[in-house]
């Protein structure tokens, strides 16, 4: 009998430690995955960020002088606000990308970083999936002209150029 209740506390203690094994796997396992791919983080968005053309662009933004000029034009703007604290970037082992949609008609236009799976590297090409949110066609917008914008910090890695793709797989501009 004190057997079986041994036997039937081991069972018990492993199954109740079996989920805390499976998350440290989960956790190694998605910590060497970061490792493989260049970590993506949204520094700053803006609904107001000056560009006047109506097709988007990406920007690399290579050192801290190019930032200070593409933060003093996305700043520029009358409905621009304060400038963005952005952390200490190290531009010998990441980049910036300054994605812009483009001027639009009203408000409710807005990209977004995904929160997961959001960047592939195939043949030297960074293939950054983002959130390209425009407003329903019977949605009531404010009728105001917006161009919105996201600051991105990357790693640097095995890529030379960038394509930002919406959630659907559609390229939305490329560098």
């Amino acid at each position: 009998m004190a057997s079986n209740i041994r036997f039937t506390a081991s069972i018990a203690c492993a199954l109740l430690l079996l989920p805390l094994v499976a998350a440290c796997q989960s956790k190694a396992h998605h910590l060497q995955q970061q490792d493989k791919q260049p970590a993506v983080e949204a520094l700053y968005t803006s609904q107001q960020c000056g560009r006047s053309q109506s097709t988007p662009s990406i920007t690399w933004i290579n050192n801290a002088q190019q930032l200070a000029t593409s933060i003093q034009r996305i700043q520029s703007t009358p409905l621009g606000g304060k400038p963005p604290t952005l952390p200490k970037l190290d531009f010998q082992h990441e980049i910036v990308l300054l994605i812009e949609m483009g001027q639009r008609p009203t408000l409710g236009y807005q990209i977004t970083l995904t929160e997961i799976n959001n960047l592939h590297i195939t043949s030297g090409q960074a293939h950054l999936t983002v959130d390209w949110i425009q407003p329903p066609a019977d949605a009531m917008v404010a009728q105001m002209i917006s161009s919105p914008c996201l600051l991105l910090k990357l790693k640097r890695g095995d890529y030379t150029s960038v394509q930002i793709l919406d959630r659907q797989g559609t390229i939305k501009a490329g560098s």
